[in-house]
């Protein structure tokens, strides 16, 4: 009899596992806080092909694209960069407003790390269609 005892626990244990498991993982969901929005750290200045901009530069480029339309803010600085830098590559342009806008969506305060990501990520398909 205690085999059998032994057996049926068993199987009960298994088949609760699972609910287990998933209320675990939920409940770990939420007691670890969302991490924080990581941007890109500028380029260094002066390789060959690299845009060559100051970090006051690309914290100005981060506040003009966060100031009206981003859109079209995005769209004059494209045409600008490529007539100051006609050799740049659409991947170079690309990081450069990338690495210029990410820190004024992460120092948005009305907006949770999942909004922020959201918002950055939008911005980038949206800058990728622009660029290419």
């Amino acid at each position: 009899m205690s085999t059998l005892v032994t057996e049926f626990a068993i199987v009960r244990a298994l088949r609760s596992a699972p609910s287990a498991l998933i209320g675990a993982l939920a409940w770990a969901s939420l007691a670890v806080p969302a991490s924080a929005l990581e941007c890109p750290a500028p380029q260094p200045l002066a390789k060959p092909g690299v845009l060559q901009e100051t970090p006051a530069q690309i914290e100005a480029t981060g506040k003009m694209l966060s100031s009206g339309d981003v859109g079209q803010q995005t769209q004059s600085l494209i045409a600008d960069l490529r007539k100051r830098y006609p050799e740049a590559e659409n991947a170079e342009l690309a990081n450069y407003i990338i690495t210029a806008y990410c820190p004024v969506v992460a120092g948005l305060p009305q907006l949770g790390e999942a909004e922020k990501k959201a918002r950055l990520d939008q911005f980038v398909s949206q800058l990728m269609q622009k660029i290419y």
